[in-house]
Protein backbone atom coordinates (compact mmCIF):
# COMPACT_ATOMS: atom_id res chain seq x y z
CA UNK A 1 0.00 0.00 0.00
CA UNK A 2 1.40 3.36 -0.58
CA UNK A 3 1.83 6.25 2.01
CA UNK A 4 -0.54 8.89 1.43
CA UNK A 5 -0.21 11.91 2.72
CA UNK A 6 -3.50 14.45 1.97
CA UNK A 7 -2.27 18.10 1.03
CA UNK A 8 -3.39 21.14 3.31
CA UNK A 9 -6.22 21.97 0.55
CA UNK A 10 -7.56 18.79 0.99
CA UNK A 11 -6.85 19.22 5.24
CA UNK A 12 -9.07 22.20 4.86
CA UNK A 13 -11.68 21.12 2.87
CA UNK A 14 -12.69 18.42 4.54
CA UNK A 15 -12.73 20.33 7.50
CA UNK A 16 -15.01 23.46 5.91
CA UNK A 17 -17.49 20.61 4.97
CA UNK A 18 -18.02 19.53 8.43
CA UNK A 19 -18.55 23.07 9.65
CA UNK A 20 -21.44 22.94 6.71
CA UNK A 21 -22.53 19.98 7.56
CA UNK A 22 -23.03 21.04 11.35
CA UNK A 23 -24.51 24.55 9.68
CA UNK A 24 -27.26 22.70 8.38
CA UNK A 25 -28.42 21.52 12.04
CA UNK A 26 -30.25 24.76 12.43
CA UNK A 27 -32.33 24.54 9.56
CA UNK A 28 -33.20 21.05 9.98
CA UNK A 29 -34.06 21.26 14.08
CA UNK A 30 -36.33 24.27 13.35
CA UNK A 31 -37.52 22.35 10.61
CA UNK A 32 -38.28 19.47 12.77
CA UNK A 33 -39.86 21.43 15.44
CA UNK A 34 -42.33 22.62 13.07
CA UNK A 35 -43.12 19.49 11.72
CA UNK A 36 -43.09 17.95 15.07
CA UNK A 37 -45.07 20.85 17.11
CA UNK A 38 -48.49 19.57 17.73
CA UNK A 39 -49.06 16.07 16.53
CA UNK A 40 -49.35 13.03 19.14
CA UNK A 41 -47.57 10.43 16.27
CA UNK A 42 -44.54 10.71 13.80
CA UNK A 43 -44.69 10.41 10.67
CA UNK A 44 -42.42 9.43 7.89
CA UNK A 45 -41.12 13.17 7.17
CA UNK A 46 -40.39 13.80 10.72
CA UNK A 47 -38.42 10.36 10.88
CA UNK A 48 -36.34 11.23 8.03
CA UNK A 49 -35.64 14.74 8.86
CA UNK A 50 -34.44 13.50 12.31
CA UNK A 51 -32.42 10.40 10.20
CA UNK A 52 -30.67 13.21 8.16
CA UNK A 53 -30.20 15.48 11.43
CA UNK A 54 -28.22 12.82 12.84
CA UNK A 55 -26.39 11.75 9.54
CA UNK A 56 -25.17 15.88 9.31
CA UNK A 57 -24.40 16.04 13.07
CA UNK A 58 -22.32 12.71 13.25
CA UNK A 59 -20.76 13.06 9.67
CA UNK A 60 -20.12 16.89 10.52
CA UNK A 61 -18.43 16.31 13.91
CA UNK A 62 -16.14 13.24 12.41
CA UNK A 63 -15.08 15.41 9.32
CA UNK A 64 -14.53 18.50 11.24
CA UNK A 65 -12.33 16.66 14.14
CA UNK A 66 -10.56 14.18 11.89
CA UNK A 67 -10.51 15.61 8.71
CA UNK A 68 -8.42 13.03 6.35
CA UNK A 69 -7.57 10.98 9.00
CA UNK A 70 -10.22 9.09 8.72
CA UNK A 71 -8.95 7.48 5.71
CA UNK A 72 -5.69 7.34 6.97
CA UNK A 73 -4.23 2.92 7.17
CA UNK A 74 -4.26 1.00 10.21
CA UNK A 75 -2.23 -2.18 10.66
CA UNK A 76 -4.42 -5.06 11.56
CA UNK A 77 -3.46 -7.85 14.12
CA UNK A 78 -1.69 -10.69 12.63
CA UNK A 79 -5.45 -12.86 13.81
CA UNK A 80 -7.40 -10.44 11.45
CA UNK A 81 -5.17 -11.01 8.63
CA UNK A 82 -5.52 -13.72 5.36
CA UNK A 83 -3.12 -16.41 5.64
Amino acid sequence: MQDWRPRWTLKIGLRLLGLALLATLWPEGRALAALAHGHPTVTIGQLSLAALAFLCASGGMALLLMGPDLWKPVRLADRWTAR
